[in-house]
């Protein structure tokens, strides 16, 4: 079997881009604009190396679909902009094809994160500080567990094998 590197290490930095926002969210409430600069920098790479992501129209249409509905919804501080602005990200990856999957899988993670910092608000001292006690929740971590979804159910995660040799 050949490992085809370059899309290992176009996998492993989309999987660690996205963490690293999810990771930062929590800790901070804050998403990095770096994060979010880094992935449009890589989804332009992908595009130029034919990595499996959707085509330019899609991605662009799923991309202005999110920016459309998200702007509205942050000028009314119903949601944050580094949210809006990784989400739109997420959907320069999924294309209109997979915007779907990725809103649903968000949403899921979104509300099991939602039960989560419920349950854990009783103990929040005993974290040490470590779980905001603050309305909201770090919903990068949805966003970032809905790309992730999209990324192994569409294959994009799959670092590319071929059989070589088959011996019989």
């Amino acid at each position: 079997m050949e490992i085809d590197f370059v899309r290992l290490a176009g996998s492993v930095a989309y999987a660690m881009l996205f963490v690293i926002a999810a990771g930062w969210d929590v800790w901070t409430r804050k998403i990095p604009n770096w994060t979010v600069a880094a992935l449009a920098v890589l989804f332009l790479l992908s595009q130029l190396m034919t990595w499996s992501t959707p085509n330019w129209l899609s991605s662009f249409c799923a991309f202005g679909v999110v920016m459309l509905a998200g702007v509205p919804m942050f000028a009314r501080r119903l949601i944050g902009a580094g949210d809006v602005k990784l989400l739109a990200v997420a959907a320069l990856f999924a294309g209109m094809e997979n915007l779907l999957l990725l809103l649903v899988a968000m949403a899921i993670a979104g509300g099991a994160l939602a039960l989560v910092a419920l349950a854990a608000r009783p103990y929040a001292g005993a974290f040490g500080g470590w779980i905001r006690t603050r309305a909201g929740i770090p919903y990068g971590v949805a966003i970032a567990a809905g790309a992730l979804h999209v990324g192994t159910t569409t294959g994009m995660l799959a670092i590319s094998q071929r059989l070589t040799h088959l011996q019989l």
